[in-house]
């Protein structure tokens, strides 16, 4: 309970750690009871929620007109809410189409009271497995793969956000109900635009962090996933009231009987991940085990948290100065930050240590990292021998490309770059999501 109420607050400060702790030490049954009780808080601290658009939307127009008339006994009626009445009026003698769009908006942002857990269950069952679609759509696995080693850690994750940014939305309604004395209601589109890109950013950082995505990769899935809730939402708005039959306990013996297998798998890849940071940490102890911070550090190198990954791998050299693989992958950091001298240091440290160190990629670093310097001539004499090794990389071929064209050798250049792009294309499909950027970038050498 401790770790996971640390982790919680601590994404309000330092939101990249508090995921990582989330990932690491994160309990599901926490991530729920936070949301289900963030909601219940944002609703009843919400005294004018029936006249919110999502709450008429729900409703019929006379039994949104006698439901205001209600509580204009009890309670004197706020202008926003004197003004839904007229509007229910209107609409009971000139019944209007439902506004599905913004009825799907206000459920996602449960700022519909009459459906306290549907933006819960739009982000269960649309939100994060939209975006794990996406990824298996674009070439980085199947489905199914995808959905038993991501989607657990994934919800909980997105869960612990929308409690956390919820969570403000709620006190806020509260300390302004408080303190004006009045039933009065922060619902406006000014705080439902700050919410929602609150919500939005920080999805985006546990998209990062759990598929060790780049930002705008991570920004791109979190719209994509986010159109889909929407979608989601407005559909159970809808439909939602026919569905209860699915709570019947004969629906539910059959299906957990064909479904259940799938569905205790989802829990596969956040229990692994958790079971192998655990087993990492304990190994730690030992004062001589390098392997073990090694291990930690390209955890942390995946999430891309540079910073941790660095402190790990430099403590793993520190423990064993003959470890090449440490060396290796702080050139690899050091050269995608832009220190390319100290990339240079490391990659050489490493390929005198082990000259086909990681199938010899560490020529292929060092080759990239030359280039980064301008250092031409020992960038091509580094890419020679590993494109010589390993002619079918992309990625090698693309910066052999360069090194070439910083010498004015146009048509060697112009000959990798087709090569580069010929590799990519005749990738097979699982591989090609992972090197088709490096067929973009020779395409525009070439143009």
């Amino acid at each position: 309970m401790r770790e996971n109420l640390t982790a919680f607050f601590l994404l309000y400060i330092r939101p990249i750690a508090a995921i990582s702790r989330i990932l690491d030490q994160g309990r599901l049954w926490f991530a729920v009871v936070a949301a289900v009780g963030v909601s219940v808080l944002l609703h009843t601290s919400d005294p004018s929620a029936l006249a919110s658009a999502g709450a008429r939307a729900n409703l019929k127009a006379p039994m949104a007109r006698e439901t205001l008339k209600k509580a204009s006994k009890e309670q004197p009626l706020t202008p926003e809410m004197e003004k839904s009445l007229k509007e229910a009026e209107e609409e009971a003698d000139h019944p209007a189409p439902t506004h599905f769009v913004e009825d799907a908006v206000a459920r996602f942002t449960s700022y519909d009271s009459w459906s306290l857990f549907s933006a819960i269950w739009a982000i269960a069952v649309a939100l994060v497995p939209a975006i794990i679609a996406l990824r298996a759509a674009t070439g980085f696995g199947s489905f199914g793969v995808l959905m038993r080693r991501d989607y657990l850690s994934l919800l909980m994750c997105t869960l612990f956000c929308w409690s956390a940014v919820y969570l403000v939305v709620a006190i806020a309604q509260g300390i302004v109900s408080y303190s004006t004395g009045a039933h009065t209601s922060i619902h406006s589109i000014p705080v439902f635009a700050a919410a929602a890109l609150y919500f939005l950013a920080l999805t985006a950082l546990a998209i990062r962090t759990v598929l060790g995505t780049t930002l705008g990769s991570a920004a791109g899935l979190t719209l994509a996933g986010s159109a889909a809730a929407i979608a989601g939402a407005g559909f159970f708005g809808v439909v939602g009231s026919s569905l209860y039959f699915l709570a019947s306990p004969f629906v539910l013996f059959y299906a957990w009987r064909m479904l259940g297998s799938e569905v205790s798998s989802l829990g596969d890849g956040l229990r692994t991940r958790q079971h192998l940071r655990r087993q990492m940490e304990i190994a730690t102890t030992n004062p001589r085990d390098a392997d073990a911070h090694y291990q930690l550090g390209l955890i942390y190198q995946q999430r891309r948290q540079y910073t941790e990954a660095i402190a790990r791998f430099q403590k793993a050299i520190e423990i064993d100065p003959s470890e090449p693989d440490a060396q290796f992958q702080l050139g690899r950091i050091a050269r995608e930050q832009g220190r390319f001298e100290d990339a240079i240091r490391f990659l050489q440290a490493a390929a005198k240590l082990n000259d086909k160190l990681a199938s010899s990629e560490v020529w292929r670093e060092l080759g990239a990292a030359y280039v980064g310097t301008s250092r031409f001539e020992e960038a091509a004499a580094a890419l020679a021998k590993y494109t010589e090794r390993r002619s079918y990389d992309p990625e090698g071929l693309y910066w052999y490309g360069k090194a070439l064209k910083g010498l004015q050798r146009t048509g060697e250049a112009r000959e990798a770059f087709k090569q580069c792009i010929e590799s990519v294309d005749t990738m097979p499909n699982h591989r090609r999501a992972y090197v088709r950027q490096w067929k973009g970038l020779a395409k525009k050498e070439l143009d």
